[in-house]
């Protein structure tokens, strides 16, 4: 084993995985993050940021009580009850939340300090609206993929985000692993095979990945998702 590797979830021998990086020094002015959407998506982004950045999440939005309680309990507010601007059912709520406390602290009335970005983390057909509603706020946003489930939302989020001055991504995950980083080196930049003409990348994904991607539209299924996210 490499030196650099930790061993794997004990399904197999042959399964290992590179450790996550250790949390940084946070700086003086750390990075205030809000997660709309406490699903499994929006849980591992609360849990990176609280284990493996500088960043401090400072929200959640979430119609789910249960849910959204859980989540501020383990990345926010922890045994205590949330404060002012922790805690929305709806991110329209965040949204009128947030207009009203810009108002306050143009006015130079006391106002929770406000935040640097946006994980949307909502149901695929959700991340539009979402997106249209947020986008005019100016915050930074990374948003889950698929971007959308059709080609027009997808128009409509690009004119929504293109002439603001905010950071705007999508999650491809995939595009950043290493051993993909590492074969589109060796492929397109050191061309070890020599020049390419033609490419047949079957991504060997899990049966979990099929059985749930009946929630999906056919433009979106997580096969397609995988081919896009690793060689566009």
């Amino acid at each position: 084993m490499a030196p650099h590797a930790e061993s794997g979830d004990g399904m197999t021998d042959n399964v290992f995985h590179l450790p996550a990086p250790g949390k940084p020094p946070f700086s003086k002015s750390p990075p205030r993050l809000v997660i709309v959407g406490a699903g499994s998506r929006g849980d591992a982004f609360g849990k990176a940021i609280k284990d493996h950045s500088n960043g401090i999440c400072v929200s959640v939005v979430e119609p789910i009580a249960l849910k959204r309680r859980q989540f501020g309990r383990r990345y926010i507010w922890g045994k205590g009850s949330p404060s002012e601007g922790q805690e929305f059912e709806d991110w329209r709520d965040f949204l009128s939340w947030e207009i009203e406390r810009r108002s306050k602290a143009t006015l130079g009335q006391e106002a929770v300090e406000g935040c640097d970005g946006i994980f949307i983390c909502v149901q695929d057909r959700l991340h539009k609206h979402v997106i249209l509603g947020l986008a005019p706020l100016g915050i930074h946003i990374m948003c889950e993929k698929p971007l959308a489930t059709n080609v027009s939302d997808c128009v409509d989020i690009f004119k929504a985000v293109w002439s603001n001055q905010q950071l705007f991504s999508i999650g491809h995950v995939l595009r950043y692993s290493p051993h993909n980083m590492l074969l589109r080196k060796l492929l397109l930049e050191e061309k070890v095979i020599g020049e390419i003409t033609y490419v047949n990348h079957t991504e060997p994904i899990g049966w979990w990945h099929f059985a749930h991607s009946f929630v999906r539209s056919v433009i979106t299924a997580t096969f397609g998702q995988h081919v896009t996210d690793n060689f566009i």
